[in-house]
């Protein structure tokens, strides 16, 4: 993508207008354009966790193409449970994100009380498999 395109997208984000939106506008502004890789979350998603030091395992449908779970770990939060495995809570937030996907968090607690983020997952399809 060009900085015009990158401008674009960064202005019309600003303005709050929906990624369905945004990529029509595109599309008629650069119709040669390829948006495809733009604005597929999970691929955003991915390269984003492969970059700053995550663990992730991602799911896909028996069915389709649809991605079902996304489960990710920093490095530095693997090791903080390692070292304080004997509290594990678990917290799951519905209907708070711009896609509808449930968050799972994983919570450990240190010795001195602390609470810190073992891992999340987005779970797109609520199936009992996906939550295992």
């Amino acid at each position: 993508m060009n900085t015009d395109q990158l401008d674009m997208v960064e202005s019309l984000h600003r303005a709050g207008v929906k990624p369905q939106e945004i990529e029509a506008a595109l599309r008629e502004k650069f119709p040669v354009c390829n948006l495809k890789v733009l604005f597929h979350p999970r691929q955003a998603l991915e390269n984003f966790l492969a970059g700053n030091g995550f663990t992730f395992y991602t799911r896909e449908s028996d069915t389709d193409d649809r991605t079902e779970k996304i489960f990710f770990c920093h490095s530095k939060s693997h090791k903080m449970w390692r070292a304080f495995p004997e509290v594990l809570m678990v917290d799951t937030t519905y209907n708070t994100n711009m896609y509808d996907w449930p968050l799972v968090q994983f919570i450990g607690v240190t010795s001195t009380s602390q609470s810190f983020c073992i891992a999340a997952t987005f779970v797109i399809r609520e199936r009992q498999r996906n939550f295992g």
